[in-house]
């Protein structure tokens, strides 16, 4: 009977050991969370925030709100915004995609994976986004290029893996056209999302995260999209081989002498690329082989860029570290068609 007991059950050091050899997967790590801290609901003419590491890249939702000033400065999973009015609302950079549901009269600013409506009106969406945008039943829809900075904005685009040159705002697909009519249009170039704002919305929000929505000193480059070419200049492609760079401050510096030369971007995309690639678009030639070398160890970034080029071909500096291109009057055609369309096939492949 001993034997039989012993063999039955087991001593309670023996189970403890058992307990603590058991695999620990990475749902039970998961720390306990509230759902009422990742979103806003049922709010009526109220300012509300959260701030940087509140978040943490979790899924955020926003519902039935009005008349409200709604603030995210940090990065999310996901965002779904239904059923709210005449609410302006700025979220941090989402890893995935922004849905926006039933609502009218909101004015939005976001950077994301994917962007997408359904059954909305006049929304104002000041947007960075590396797919193409897509409406769906919904009408009198205005787009512009997100412009955008505050403190660790940086790091959070970066978590959230989105490129700062994949922008595709104002590629807008709609699912649902009408005929002799357009359901949305872009917004003037000179709009700024903290027009809908003052400083008393911000500063109540967080007093240490100054928020700035100005061209001067965006995160996300500024470009007029594709659309109503109007003869500004010439064109001109500008491409960057980072190389072994990680950051983007050489490219900063390129962006500013752009500016300050009267041209501006109409396009801009962040590629990876191989020797064959290089040849392609840039010709076979020892500079080719210089472009090849960096593209090995880094991303190659262009610009269609668009103005007094003839200045800013006598001005645009020479960076040490990153290589760059800017094409010859006789070449611009064929190397911003060969440049774009190579990036386009492969993002849709």
């Amino acid at each position: 009977m001993g034997n039989l007991l012993g063999f039955c059950y087991k001593s309670e050091t023996v189970l403890q050991k058992e307990e603590d050899t058991k695999p620990v997967f990475s749902w039970d790590k998961r720390e306990d969370l509230d759902p009422a801290d990742y979103c806003f609901e049922d709010l009526d003419g109220v300012t509300r925030g959260k701030l940087p590491g509140q978040i943490n890249g979790q899924q955020f939702s926003i519902e039935n709100c009005k008349d409200c000033i709604l603030f995210v400065l940090d990065n999310v999973a996901s965002l779904t915004i239904d059923d709210c009015t005449n609410c302006v609302i700025f979220i941090g950079p989402s890893k995935g995609s922004v849905f926006i549901r039933d609502c009218t009269d909101v004015k939005l600013a976001v950077s994301c994976q994917q962007f997408r409506t359904r059954d909305c009106k006049r929304i104002d969406t000041y947007l960075h986004t590396n797919t193409q945008p897509i409406i769906e039943s919904s009408v009198g829809m205005k787009f512009a290029c997100l412009q955008i900075n505050y403190p660790l904005l940086a790091d959070q685009v970066k978590s959230s893996g989105l490129s700062l040159f994949n922008n595709e705002w104002s590629n807008i697909y709609d699912f649902t056209p009408v005929e002799h009519n357009s359901n949305f249009s872009l917004l003037p170039e000179t709009a700024k999302f903290d027009t809908y704002l003052n400083e008393e919305h911000i500063s109540s929000v967080s007093n240490s995260n100054k928020v700035a929505f100005s061209s001067h000193n965006s995160l996300f480059p500024l470009t007029v999209g594709t659309h109503n070419r109007d003869g500004f200049g010439k064109s001109a492609l500008l491409s960057v081989f980072l190389g072994q760079i990680n950051d983007y401050v050489e490219v900063n510096k390129l962006l500013k002498t752009v500016q300050n030369c009267e041209c501006r971007l109409r396009r801009s995309k962040e590629t990876k690329m191989n020797t064959d690639t290089v040849i392609r678009i840039y010709g076979e030639s020892e500079r080719s082989q210089n472009f090849s070398k960096f593209a090995k160890d880094g991303p190659v970034i262009g610009f269609e860029v668009e103005g007094d080029i003839d200045t800013l071909r006598k001005t645009l500096p020479s960076p040490q570290d990153v290589l760059v291109y800017l094409s010859t009057d006789t070449t611009s055609s064929k190397d911003i068609n060969n440049f774009f369309n190579y990036v386009d096939m492969t993002m849709s492949t």
